[in-house]
C-alpha cells in the first residue's frame, strides 16, 4: 500500500511513502482492535481487564502518529485549502476529516470517561463501553468507505500538474510546419510558443509570424510572434476566455508577397477553480 497510489507517487517519495505506511498501520491497529475488544467485555472476566488496559496505554501513540502522518499527506495532496470543497477528491477529504473528528472523540470519551469506571468493574460503565466500541466500529467502516473512493478521484495536487501542462499541437504542410503550444493548456492567461521549420525539415528564416486564435461565440484573438534569439517565435500574453476547441491559425511571413498559413485545433482545458 505504502508504495502505490496518488499519495505514495506524490513527491518527495522519501517522505510520502513512509507517511502513508504509518498512516496505514494505524488504522489497521485501532480498527482490528476495536470487535476484539467488544467481545472480550462482552464476556467479562480477566481478560477482557487485560486487552483493555493494554490497549488504552497504546492507542494515544498509536493515533498521535496517524494524525501527524495524515496531516503530511493533507497538505502535499490538497496544496491549497478552497480545493477542499472545489474538487471532488476534496469533498470526500472533507467527509472523511468530519467522520474522523466524530471517531477521535468518541474515543477520547471512552478513554477518559469509560476506561476507568469499567476497569472499576461498573457495570453500567462495561455497558456503555462496548456499545460505544461498536459505534467506534461502524464510524471507521464508514471513513474507510469513503477512502476507498480516493482512488477514483485525482487529487488537488494533480489535477495542479494538469492544468499546467500546455496544450500543443504539430501542423505539417508541404511548404511548412510548425509545433505550435500554449502554457498553461487551460482557459486564462496563457503564453505561445511557435517553432516553425521547412516542410522537409529544413531551416526556416521567416520574416514573421503572426497567430489567430478563434472560437465559435468569441471574438477572434490575433496576435505577432516575436523570436527571442532560441529558435523559436513566442507570444509572452494571451487571454483565451473559454475552454473548448479552438481554431488555430499560424500566418507565416516566408518572402517578399508569400504568406503560409497554417491551420489546425487546439483542445484547451478549463481553468482551476482554487
Amino acid at each position: 500500500m505504502a508504495a502505490s497510489g496518488h499519495a505514495s507517487a506524490a513527491t518527495p517519495q522519501w517522505l510520502t511513502r513512509p507517511m502513508v505506511f504509518v498512516h496505514g498501520t494505524g488504522i489497521a491497529f485501532w480498527a482490528g482492535a476495536l470487535l476484539p475488544l467488544a467481545f472480550c467485555w462482552r464476556e467479562g472476566g480477566e481478560s477482557a481487564e487485560l486487552a483493555l488496559r493494554r490497549f488504552s496505554v497504546a492507542i494515544p501513540y498509536v493515533v498521535a502518529a496517524l494524525v501527524a502522518a495524515g496531516l503530511v499527506l493533507t497538505v502535499i495532496q490538497v496544496e491549497a485549502v478552497p480545493a477542499l470543497w472545489h474538487t471532488g477528491y476534496g469533498l470526500l477529504l472533507s467527509a472523511k476529516l468530519v467522520l474522523a473528528f466524530a471517531l477521535l472523540a468518541l474515543a477520547g470519551f471512552n478513554r477518559w470517561q469509560l476506561t476507568k469506571p469499567a476497569l472499576a468493574e461498573q457495570r453500567g460503565a462495561q455497558r456503555l463501553l462496548v456499545r460505544s466500541i461498536l459505534v467506534e466500529t461502524l464510524l471507521m467502516v464508514a471513513i474507510l468507505g469513503l477512502v476507498a473512493g480516493f482512488r477514483f478521484t485525482p487529487p488537488p495536487r494533480v489535477l495542479a500538474i494538469e492544468a499546467a501542462e500546455p496544450a500543443a499541437i504539430h501542423i505539417h504542410t508541404p511548404v511548412a510546419m510548425a509545433d505550435f503550444a500554449l502554457s498553461p493548456g487551460h482557459a486564462g492567461a496563457v503564453s505561445a510558443s511557435i517553432m516553425v521549420v521547412t516542410g522537409d525539415f529544413g531551416p526556416l528564416d521567416a520574416r514573421g509570424v503572426a497567430l489567430r486564435l478563434s472560437q465559435s461565440g468569441s471574438t477572434e484573438i490575433k496576435a505577432d510572434a516575436y523570436k527571442p534569439g532560441d529558435g523559436t517565435w513566442r507570444i509572452d500574453s494571451l487571454d483565451l476566455p473559454a475552454p473548448g476547441i479552438w481554431a488555430v491559425a499560424i500566418d507565416i511571413d516566408m518572402a517578399e508577397e508569400q504568406v503560409v498559413t497554417l491551420d489546425g485545433e487546439v483542445a484547451i482545458r478549463p481553468a482551476t477553480g482554487w
